[in-house]
């Protein structure tokens, strides 16, 4: 199996920051690097976690696991996490798995921002 490729950049995010986790390649069980990804980011408490999923060709439910656990994380605190234009076979197992009913998806980091931004604004006001 193809190994999975993992980089991270930091965006501001109106008045915090944003992490983007772009995945490429196949994440399964034995992805070690993404369960430490999410953690060292979430470590820096990002106001906004992204996944970009848009290079991953495959995701097996130990790694979607670990994805959903970080959004468990992200939301006990002050952030939160969502995924970002997911491939077509990893839609099929964030619709098998019900995870795209528990975490947003969108289709760009600017519509993730924006859509954060306008609920802060309702948590606020």
């Amino acid at each position: 199996m193809p190994g999975l490729l993992i980089s991270v950049t930091t965006l501001p995010a109106g008045d915090g920051a944003c992490s983007v986790i772009r995945l490429a390649g196949e994440a399964d069980l034995s992805s070690a690097e993404l369960r430490d990804a999410l953690a060292a980011e979430l470590a820096g408490r990002p106001r906004l976690l992204l996944v970009d999923m848009s290079r991953l060709t495959f995701i097996d439910s130990g790694a979607m696991q670990m994805i959903v656990a970080a959004h468990r994380v992200a939301s006990r605190g002050s952030g939160a996490l969502a995924l970002l234009c997911p491939a077509e076979p990893v839609v099929r197992v964030l619709s098998l798995m019900g995870v795209d009913q528990v975490i947003s998806v969108y289709g760009s980091v600017d519509e993730a921002i924006a859509a954060a931004e306008r609920c802060e604004e309702r948590e606020s006001g």
